[in-house]
């Protein structure tokens, strides 16, 4: 019973439900990619492109984190296992995140971190294939939208796992009550 316990201890505590690691440095990390994109340069629209892509890694990893504890929660008392994350890359966690519940919104999501994922792609694969400069900064001006996008999405995917969890939270006792079941 012990992943049972260890399932209603989560729930019961609001910090320990799925989030960013380190919040706070992903927004140190996220206005330093606006800054870099204000600036109006092709090294600013490059480098403001990969914190993009890798804060949207992260914004990933958390939904794929939220789906498994939904799951969990769904089908409780049995177990379910959560997901290995570690060192899978991007496309690897847009699939993992394809193969978890998914809706509308999720769906939305999960298209325009490919997009951005492709547009990455370009600039730093295949950067040497550009015909110009300009060329370049043109194309990653693209990701402030895609990205501002992926975030909306994220922040309304995630903000109603957080009311399901809320949900589930109410009904802690009857958790409680099938542990001691066992």
């Amino acid at each position: 019973m012990i992943y049972q316990s260890n399932l209603i201890k989560q729930l019961e505590v609001r910090d320990n439900w799925p989030y960013f690691n380190r919040p706070n440095f992903l927004d140190d990390l996220n206005k330093l990619a606006d800054n870099a994109f204000k600036n109006n340069t092709t090294e600013g629209y490059l480098s403001s492109l990969l914190i993009y892509h890798q804060i949207c890694e992260e914004m990933i990893q958390v939904l794929i984190k939220c789906s498994t504890f939904y799951i969990q929660l769904s089908v409780f008392p049995q177990q379910y296992n959560k997901r290995d994350l570690k060192d899978k890359m991007f496309g690897q966690l847009i699939n993992e995140l394809s193969n978890c519940v998914v809706d509308d919104d999720i769906l939305k999501f999960i298209e325009q971190c490919k997009k951005l994922n492709k547009l990455r792609i370009q600039m730093v694969h295949k950067i040497t294939l550009k015909d110009s400069i300009l060329d370049i900064s043109n194309q990653c001006k693209e990701s402030k939208n895609i990205f501002k996008d992926i975030e909306n999405l994220f922040d309304l995917i995630y903000d109603n796992y957080l009311l399901t969890f809320k949900d589930y939270k109410k009904d802690i006792q009857e958790f409680y009550e099938i542990v001691n079941e066992y």
